[in-house]
């Protein structure tokens, strides 16, 4: 969305906490090299549920582990891509019921000043700042709570990720 999301689970990483990528560009670049039809453009019904399986894996992968463990996109996240896709929500809905990451979600919101497109982002900042707010919604429709990371460096943002998930025994 251009919030900075990226960098801070990029600097994370560096801190050795355990990351899980963003599964969209993930699919994009395996779907383009062996000309596979998961990509919005062609199949977007695919491309979802491809994104919603990696993410169930990747959730099964980590879940029962005593490590914090940051997701970039969580279960909720796949029924507003469902939505900009225009493919059928249940299986999306049933996923966040099934599959809940921790009840506390960090949110970024979205910086029109460092908010950039490429070849698998190519919303403009208004449509991405709408989806973003859409997801949001969804994440509390599901009772999550969200922590909204204040715009600043990465040092502050780090801090205070670190420090909620401190202070308020989040995991």
């Amino acid at each position: 969305m251009g919030a900075g999301k990226s960098t801070v689970l990029n600097k994370l990483k560096e801190l050795n906490f355990n990351c899980v990528d963003e599964p969209a560009r993930q699919i994009l670049e395996e779907q383009r090299l062996i000309n596979g039809a998961g990509v919005p453009e062609v199949d977007p019904e695919l491309f979802a549920e491809l994104m919603l399986s990696r993410t169930v894996f990747q959730y099964k992968l980590y879940k029962g582990k005593s490590d914090i463990v940051f997701f970039d996109r969580g279960m909720p996240d796949f029924i507003g891509y469902a939505d900009l896709l225009s493919v059928d929500k249940e299986v999306f809905g049933n996923a966040s019921k099934v599959f809940r990451f921790n009840k506390n979600v960090f949110m970024f919101n979205g910086r029109e000043e460092i908010y950039t497109t490429d070849e698998e982002r190519k919303m403009n900042f208004n449509q991405a700042d709408k989806f973003g707010k859409y997801v949001r919604n969804i994440y509390e429709d599901y009772d999550y709570i969200i922590h909204d990371v204040p715009f600043a460096d990465i040092d502050t943002r780090i801090k205070f990720i670190l420090n909620k998930i401190k202070n308020e025994n989040m995991f």
